[in-house]
């Protein structure tokens, strides 16, 4: 409502607020400039601009994932998701941001419902136009003329319908809604003339289901779909894996991360574009042999000097990586292949951020703050299981919205993922890029698997049989599977891959959210300003500052370096209580008294998180102790 002539509500939020509050299809409070009434209103649409500077193309291809799981998860099958193309990429999509604009505001909204009820005798009163409304805006109740006030209540279906209440005709035609009046709080409204009761309509006129009816601004009503990714800039990478076929470019990525192939070699690779074929070197050595046999070499030291140059072959023993890659992972699809070189593709992004600070730098850092006195944050860390911890600054982080489901989440029979309403000439999805702040976090991978056996929740015969650094990072790539793990549902543990993905996940997971919860009190940011990046598959979590306040404060490189002891010690302590155990511990395992998280923070909306795999539990039902992780 930016003026009295204005058909349309049109106002701007911040960006990052918007992708989670203000998506289209959501209702949102609003009030008038300068205070006053506050009205429910509809978000319509935005006026948005492309999202440039970003890796579009691998965006793309994970919202592509996600649609697609939620299609393959839910028994409607391709009638599950609404208004997505059947591929999602550069050809089919824009990504889009709000505009920042003085003229245009970034997001277009109506006022629904246009039903108003007297603050006294309960009179009601229904707008048909939108002009109607705000020609009659302040007009007093027809009634008693006391102040109306909005009925922000709306009727809304898991197939993805909602719209505004609206008043009910008297079943006598000439009373229609000029007596109707609310009785109560609830949508029961009775005609004041006649007496007779006015029901409102419960079926979805989409679909037939019964209605729900909340109020306008009840989060039960729309779940955003959304996701973060770590930016991939590096156009080399993305030109050698699309160079590459077969996974090759994908497996020499993995194959660097670990240690079969040299970083001096690798970055070569990038560089160039492609492996260097065997044909290609062989022309190569036939140039360079015609060449010394031209300047007098007899052949004999020819063969000799061609011989140790293939034997010195670098391209030769990018094949041997590769082969031992394959040989290592089981995954036969091209899109796990992918995943897992993507999570180690960022894995590198973190380690090699713009700005690092290590652990011991952070020690030395803290000994001047506290007047000589040297804390020991490698040994608190080593003790709680991390082998490796640092702070990572400059990170490029990607936020997007690509749908939204009502009255569900998860994608149930009748439940509809809808795809936001199309701006431009391609359908979109909307984003927003941050450069942030954050600590990585690296878990020991030798401990976990030692504790996984201890507590039975794997079996020996799990374990790697090459119990080498290099075997226990294999296994991680190979026995966590990614794409068991999807943002709606709990991961699947009916089989031995999803029981082994299930709990290194939770693990990871249940971590992450004690961390998070006690450095929102150790650097002062509340705690939906925080968020987590699993990579599950190193394992590791990478926890970051969500907005640009908290980056530019430097609230979580604060804490790092001088109250790290304290954050590590306190998130210990922090998990063995909750306010609802015996319940908790026993039976819901975590819960908003301990673990549980803003669905801003988390990636996997509070599913698979256990407190006891960190405190330790003991199973009164099958007589069993299990030893926390960060059990003394």
């Amino acid at each position: 409502m930016a003026s009295a002539k204005s058909t349309k509500n049109i106002m701007f939020r911040g960006v990052n607020q918007a992708l989670y509050k203000y998506l289209p299809g959501s209702w949102v409070d609003f009030s008038q400039s300068g205070g006053g009434i506050t009205y429910a209103v509809h978000v319509d649409r935005w006026n948005s601009v492309h999202l440039t500077g970003i890796n579009n193309k691998r965006l793309l291809r994970v919202v592509n994932q996600r649609v697609g799981e939620f299609k393959s998860r839910s028994r409607d099958g391709a009638a599950s998701v609404v208004n997505f193309s059947s591929l999602i990429n550069e050809d089919t999509y824009y990504v889009l941001t709000p505009k920042i604009s003085e003229q245009e505001r970034a997001i277009v909204t109506s006022v629904k419902p246009w039903v108003f009820v007297c603050s006294s005798c309960g009179r009601v009163r229904q707008y048909y136009s939108y002009a109607e409304f705000k020609r009659r805006e302040n007009e007093a109740c027809d009634a008693c003329g006391k102040h109306m006030t909005q009925l922000r209540m709306i009727r809304f279906c898991k197939c993805g319908y909602a719209d505004g209440i609206f008043v009910p005709k008297c079943r006598n035609a000439d009373h229609g809604t000029k007596y109707m009046t609310r009785r109560g709080s609830s949508v029961d409204f009775v005609c004041k003339k006649c007496g007779q009761k006015a029901d409102v309509p419960f079926s979805c006129p989409d679909c037939k289901q019964k209605l729900s009816i909340k109020s306008a601004l009840d989060s039960a009503h729309y779940f955003p779909f959304t996701l973060s990714l770590i930016d991939l800039l590096d156009k080399r990478k993305d030109v050698f894996l699309d160079n590459e076929e077969e996974g090759r470019g994908e497996k020499v990525v993995i194959g660097q991360y670990l240690g079969l192939i040299p970083q001096e070699e690798y970055a070569d690779i990038i560089a160039k574009g492609s492996i260097t074929q065997e044909d290609e070197f062989e022309a190569a050595l036939q140039k360079e042999a015609d060449n010394l046999r031209l300047g007098g070499l007899d052949d004999a030291t020819i063969a000799m000097v061609m011989d140790a140059k293939r034997r010195a072959n670098p391209s030769g023993k990018i094949y041997e990586a590769i082969a031992q890659v394959g040989q290592g992972l089981a995954v036969v699809n091209a899109d796990d292949i992918t995943s897992i070189a993507e999570e180690v593709l960022e894995y590198d992004e973190l380690v090699h951020a713009k700005v690092v600070l290590s652990l011991q730098e952070a020690e030395r850092d803290a000994e001047i703050v506290k007047d000589g006195m040297k804390p020991d944050y490698t040994g608190l860390a080593k003790a709680l299981g991390f082998a490796n911890v640092q702070i990572c600054s400059g990170v490029p982080v990607i936020f997007a919205a690509y749908g939204y489901t009502r009255k569900e989440r998860e994608p149930l029979e009748g439940v509809r993922l809808h795809g936001f309403p199309q701006e431009m000439e391609k359908k979109n999805i909307y984003a927003t890029r941050l450069e942030t702040e954050g600590v990585l976090f690296e878990l020991d991978r030798r401990r976990v698997l030692t504790w996984l056996v201890e507590n039975r929740l794997i079996e020996k015969e799990d374990l790697p049989q090459d119990m080498s650094d290099f075997g226990i990072k294999m296994w991680f790539l190979d026995r966590v599977h990614l794409d068991r793990i999807t943002p709606f549902c709990a991961i699947d543990e009916s089989d031995a891959c999803g029981a082994i993905t299930k709990r290194v996940y939770t693990l990871i997971h249940s971590i992450s959210h004690a961390l998070i919860n006690e450095a929102s009190e150790i650097c002062g940011l509340d705690k939906s300003s925080l968020s987590e990046y699993i990579l599950p598959n190193v394992p590791a979590v990478f926890l970051y500052c969500s907005n640009a306040q908290g980056f530019n404060m430097g609230a979580l490189y604060s804490a790092f370096q001088s109250h790290f002891d304290l954050w590590l010690k306190r998130a210990k302590e922090r998990t063995e209580k909750c306010i609802f155990d015996l319940i908790c511990i026993n039976k819901e395992k975590a819960c908003v008294g301990c673990l549980y998280l803003n669905e801003v923070s988390c990636q996997h909306f509070n599913k698979d998180l256990d407190r006891g795999y960190l405190c330790g539990y003991y199973d009164k039902q099958k007589q069993e102790k299990q030893t926390g992780f960060w059990e003394d």
